[in-house]
């Protein structure tokens, strides 16, 4: 509804500019007219921000705060439906802290009052919960959440994303009735609303095991009978660090029997202690379609020497999920895992990698060597290898060749990531083969560990390689270089 007062205006407007207007005759009125033409004309100029278009006024509404927008909104009646716009509301990102204070407390309750006024146009939702430090303030959270998701349910939303980060349940701050009234509103919600969501991401809840099940139980109960609307139903989901670190996952048969409920699967985040025999299978009828084409994209899998990893999965098992999921692009990142005969077990041949990250953080020994890793692990995957990033703590021993080996040998590598102890050398002789179309990286990040204090000299010399090769790395190249003193 528009204001009546500026209608009032538009029609004074119009008739004020009307030549069929009947004339009285009388020449003293119309220095009168003329004025009052005038003054109207000024008032239309002051209000041009209420003449605005819709669309110009969403596009300055989307930089205002929440209060801001509260506020606008009752400048008028055209404001308050611009306010009221759907599109302004789609996306919302909630962060909340773990410290206790009135602010954090009224952001909570303000969080509950946005759900209750404006939950229905909500589309995208992200929460954030970082780092409590006591019980109070994860019963506050958790009763905020209760609060929240009940309005939302109330309001009927139909979120397409969910992402709630990071909520480390299994830090001393969550007793266990607060965690499980959590886990409880979460999953009623997922059970009665989930059903549109295409996008989920619960990274960093560290669940217990059957909680973790509960929630995904619920979310794929949500999901079953999507396809007699035909909709999109859940197709990116995110559930690294979802469990907690010490729990091996692979050993319940339970996970990979609720993980079969989800169909079409295009994306999956997990850990490797999620990672058996019986996901694969599960994964490979799962996300199989009605053409034989698997729907399932991109794999990603998170291994850390922190988490359960000695279970066997057959290679076999591995080429079957792939050949009924022929776009299938596997992404590994094994983190402090260095024993060869450990990281064989883990990088099988048959796996379609297409991103591969090795570190080895701040860990040193001098029996430990990144040689079978670079030299018989990387290459089985030379024809299909994009992207490589190593963090490698090599003080004892060169690696120099055997990396520029591994660069020319993978034809498909576009992304180059290394922070290890290299010579100056080795830099310039890769850029030289990039200019020479011997391989084809677009992407270079070097960090140059160095056993030295000062670093000025290798400083000089990356300035002098950077002069050097200018034109190749302003025209083709993201490049990056430096040296660090790893003491």
């Amino acid at each position: 509804m528009e204001d009546p007062e500026i209608e009032e205006k538009m029609l004074l407007d119009y008739g004020d500019c009307d030549i069929d207007r009947p004339q009285d005759g009388r020449e003293g009125k119309s220095g009168t007219i003329k004025e009052e033409k005038m003054e109207e004309d000024k008032e239309c100029r002051q209000s041009v921000w209420a003449l605005l278009p819709h669309t110009c006024l969403l596009q300055v509404f989307r930089h205002l705060r929440d209060r801001d927008r509260v506020r606008a909104a009752l400048v008028c009646h055209h404001w308050h439906h611009v306010v009221r716009s759907p599109s302004l509301w789609r996306v919302r990102t909630f962060n909340f802290s773990g410290r206790v204070s009135r602010s954090h407390r009224s952001e909570m309750e303000a969080a509950v009052s946005f759900a209750k006024s404006y939950g229905r146009y909500v589309e995208d939702l992200e929460i954030r919960f970082s780092h409590p430090i006591n019980s109070l303030v994860t019963r506050r959270f958790q009763q905020t959440m209760r609060a929240f998701l009940l309005a939302l349910r109330k309001n009927r939303s139909r979120l397409h994303t969910l992402t709630i980060k990071h909520l480390d349940l299994d830090r001393s701050a969550w007793c266990r009735s607060v965690r499980c009234s959590l886990v409880r509103s979460l999953t009623y919600f997922l059970r009665k609303e989930g059903s549109y969501l295409n996008y989920m991401n619960l990274r960093g809840a560290r669940f217990n095991l059957q909680q973790g099940l509960e929630i995904l139980e619920a979310a794929s109960a949500a999901q079953q009978h999507i396809h007699l609307s035909r909709r999109l139903g859940l197709a990116t989901l995110n559930l690294e660090d979802f469990f907690g670190h010490s729990l091996p996952v692979y050993n319940n048969p339970g996970f990979a029997q609720v993980m079969h409920r989800f169909k079409g699967l295009a994306s999956l985040t997990i850990n490797y202690s999620c990672l058996s025999e019986q996901l694969l299978e599960a994964l490979a009828v799962a996300c199989r379609g009605p053409d034989n084409s698997g729907s399932l994209r991109s794999l990603t899998v998170r291994c850390s020497i922190h988490e359960p990893h000695s279970q066997v999965i057959w290679g076999s098992t591995w080429a079957n999920l792939a050949k009924c999921c022929p776009e299938l692009r596997v992404h590994m990142y094994v983190e402090r895992i260095l024993s060869p005969d450990s990281l064989r077990r883990i990088l099988l041949r048959e796996i379609p990698v297409r991103s591969l990250s090795l570190s080895s953080c701040y860990f040193s020994e001098l029996e430990w060597s990144a040689m079978p890793a670079l030299t018989q692990l990387a290459p089985l995957y030379q024809h299909n290898l994009q992207r490589l990033s190593l963090d490698l703590n090599n003080s004892h021993e060169q690696v120099d060749e055997e990396l520029m080996e591994l660069i020319l040998m993978c034809r498909k590598l576009v992304y180059l990531k290394v922070w290890a102890f290299l010579s100056i050398s080795f830099l310039e002789k890769l850029l030289q083969s990039r200019m020479e179309k011997k391989c084809m990286v677009k992407t270079i990040k070097v960090r140059i560990y160095t056993n030295k204090v000062e670093t000025q000299e290798e400083d000089d010399q990356l300035d002098e390689i950077l002069l050097r090769y200018r034109p190749l790395i302003d025209s083709e190249l993201n490049y990056f270089a430096v040296s660090y003193p790893m003491l």
